[in-house]
């Protein structure tokens, strides 16, 4: 997600005044609770964490070797997966193809017939 991402939650206890917010609203209103946790302790360099992110190497399972970066706190957003029953609807019983607008199309063309006649 991007600073500038727009959010809403539907329930639960939220960290910023309203439930709609982007995200760099969300970070913001988490620093002042960090640095209130850490106390006198506060830096630039935790600072660092919320922006550039701080120069690190990381090593995930299987790799042959460290891969250098930056690590910094983001927030993830995780889409829902709705499972569709996929059913082939392109083919009619007879093998032709249809489309979803077929049954509107002879409808109107009945219409127009029985207004001609």
């Amino acid at each position: 997600m991007t600073s500038e991402d727009v959010v809403s939650v539907y329930a639960g206890q939220i960290l910023v005044t309203n439930r709609t917010f982007t995200v760099n609203e969300l970070i913001l209103a988490l620093m002042p609770i960090i640095k209130e946790k850490s106390g006198n302790t506060w830096t630039e360099d935790k600072e660092q964490w919320f922006r550039d992110g701080l120069d690190c190497k990381m090593l995930k399972p299987g790799a042959k070797s460290w891969q250098r970066g930056k690590v910094r706190l983001t927030l993830e957003f995780a889409p829902e997966v709705l499972e569709v029953e996929t059913v082939d609807s392109s083919e009619s019983e007879n093998g032709k193809s249809e489309s979803p607008l077929d049954d509107i199309r002879q409808r109107m063309s009945k219409e127009s017939q029985q207004n001609n006649s």
